[in-house]
């Protein structure tokens, strides 16, 4: 394999070669320096990882090996995808020795347990990006012990991933799919398994017949009056997965099974006379349009629930689906294909991009829809970035009667969000701010809004971000010390004589905060931000520290935001 360092001079000799030779009349252009630029940061990030990779085995903490090994693992697999799946053996090994150890009576042991289920779950994501064969392998293979008391929620979520794997290898994989959905309909009926449905009919068919088949046939020997989760899903079905998706026939059976249901239970008679039925009659009541395509004449003894049961249309299931899976072009595509829904549409995408950050496309959506959506959306993006400067000055002037760490919070949220075209209007802020903070008591306040402060400079590339860095740096290792001293009183920072990077305490929350921001200084100037990083004392946060950094610049410039929980 070739060396890091070799790649860097080979890909640098590259880059300068796809550039052309460039004579004293000729210049690159800007688009090519920042392509450059970029470039080479990405192969010092990947030099950054693999050198961290090279460290893991010296870590005493399981979790630790396994922490920023799954993250190295995930950061290298399109650079190096060979060192990424050796990683990943280490990981699931750690993991494994830790979920299916023997049990014992020590009280920490349920917190690991919790913890090491939790690093398992991010495990399996980073991998199903790339590959959820294995993912679903790795889910099998670091199943905890058979003893282990679970809360119910784990399990769910343990339910839950394994179906979205399902759906994911259904693109390559549909028999190997089908498998897998035949032994979660074994364990009964679940919401995960229509997710599974899903995503086969998007890819393959064939599949969904056969296993909607299967499912028609256990429903049949289920009580859909007393059992809920048959009943329930029963009704998801059918709103779901109708002609041309599934056979016509198999659909009416479907309905007719309801319809059955429905008028064994007394839905047909006077509301008064069956008011413990009521809540499962007004959901086959909700079924009525589709009921009257299959058999109109009993679809009336329905309609008297009808008056307070809002009609469902199957298409509306779809744009949820989409919403919580998708991506904002996947959500945007059903605008198209269900034009009626325009707006709900729209309002989904525009509130997918806003949750990843992308405030800009929310905008740019925003503008694309008319009536209160787009006001809405519109007013939140231009309320800041359109601000003039009488009208900025007047914020000020209200912000200035504010007391001292209000003001300094206040002052920080508006120069992040008055827009990158503002530097010097930004930075006198950012100045005010500074001086606030500065003469604040040493506290935990002060802390959190100077390293905010750091990030802030950092968005407008001033070189203060780093001096205050380098003014905390002292300060942060002193607080790990004491915090690792206190071990186990308020809280716990340690396992295995490391820190455990799980953002438990004030101290905690404070580094999982500085992480949060890597990317930010990373992009601000990478090789003084890793040599700050190597100013951690204890070697498991140097290496978090370099971990997050590579990551940050990686992942791309950073959006104009901080991720941080104190503005």
């Amino acid at each position: 394999m070739m060396k890091p360092q070799v790649f860097v001079m080979v890909l640098l000799i590259v880059l300068l070669c796809s550039f052309g030779v460039v004579d004293a009349q000729q210049t690159r252009s800007p688009e090519q320096d920042l392509r450059m630029r970029e470039a080479l940061l990405r192969a010092q990030a990947f030099e950054l990882l693999e050198s961290l990779s090279d460290q893991l085995g010296t870590l005493q903490s399981a979790e630790n090996r396994a922490r920023l090994g799954s993250n190295i693992a995930g950061s290298l697999w399109n650079h190096n995808e060979k060192r990424a799946r050796t990683l990943l053996v280490s990981v699931e090994n750690e993991i494994r020795s830790v979920l299916q150890a023997p049990k014992s009576d020590d009280p920490g042991e349920k917190h690991t347990l919790s913890v090491f289920l939790r690093l398992r779950m991010d495990t399996i994501d980073r991998i199903a990006k790339h590959d959820p064969e294995l993912a679903f392998a790795f889910l099998k293979g670091t199943k905890p012990r058979p003893d282990a008391r679970l809360p119910y929620d784990v399990k769910e979520r343990e339910r839950a991933v394994e179906i979205r794997l399902m759906g994911q290898i259904a693109a390559n994989n549909p028999e190997l799919a089908l498998k897998l959905g035949r032994r979660s309909l074994e364990a009964g009926f679940s919401q995960e398994l229509l997710e599974l449905l899903w995503q086969l009919q998007r890819k393959n068919r064939e599949p969904v017949q056969v296993l909607y088949n299967e499912i028609l046939l256990k429903l049949r020997g289920a009580d859909l009056t007393r059992q809920e989760d048959a009943r329930a899903f029963a009704l998801s079905l059918a709103y779901n997965f109708g002609p041309p998706t599934v056979d016509e026939t198999r659909f009416r059976d479907l309905i007719t099974m309801i319809i059955t249901s429905g008028l064994t239970n007394g839905c047909a008679q006077e509301r008064s006379r069956f008011p413990e039925r009521a809540q499962f009659c007004r959901q086959i009541a909700a079924l009525v349009p589709l009921i009257e395509k299959i058999d109109p004449g009993r679809a009336a003894q329905f309609s008297h629930w009808s008056p307070e049961v809002p009609r469902w249309e199957p298409v509306q299931q779809e744009l949820v689906n989409i919403a919580q899976s998708g991506t904002v072009e996947q959500i945007l595509e059903l605008a198209a294909k269900y034009p009626h829904l325009k707006t709900q549409v729209y309002w989904q995408a525009m509130m997918k991009a806003t949750e990843l950050g992308d405030m800009e496309l929310a905008q740019k959506i925003a503008s694309e829809l008319g009536g209160d959506p787009k006001a809405f959306m519109l007013e939140q993006y231009d309320k800041w970035v359109s601000m003039t400067d009488e009208q900025l000055a007047e914020t000020e002037r209200s912000i200035n009667s504010l007391p001292g760490g209000d003001r300094a919070r206040s002052l920080l949220y508006l120069a992040v969000r008055i827009g990158p075209n503002r530097r010097a209007a930004t930075l006198k802020i950012l100045d005010q701010a500074a001086g606030i903070i500065d003469s604040m008591k040493p506290s935990k306040d002060q802390t959190e809004m100077q390293l905010i402060l750091a990030v802030s400079y950092c968005l407008e590339r001033s070189d203060r971000a780093f001096t205050i860095m380098e003014a905390m740096l002292p300060k942060l290792n002193e607080l790990v010390a004491a915090a690792a001293k206190l071990d186990g009183f308020d809280n716990r920072y340690l396992r295995d004589g490391e820190w455990n990077m799980t953002s438990e305490g004030g101290v905690g929350n404070l580094l999982t905060n500085l992480a949060n921001n890597a990317g930010h200084f990373a992009w601000c100037d990478f090789n003084r931000a890793v040599s700050l990083a190597t100013q951690f004392e204890r070697q498991e946060l140097r290496l978090m520290a370099q971990l997050k950094l590579a990551q940050g610049i990686l992942a791309g410039p950073p959006k104009r935001r901080i991720s941080t929980r104190f503005l």
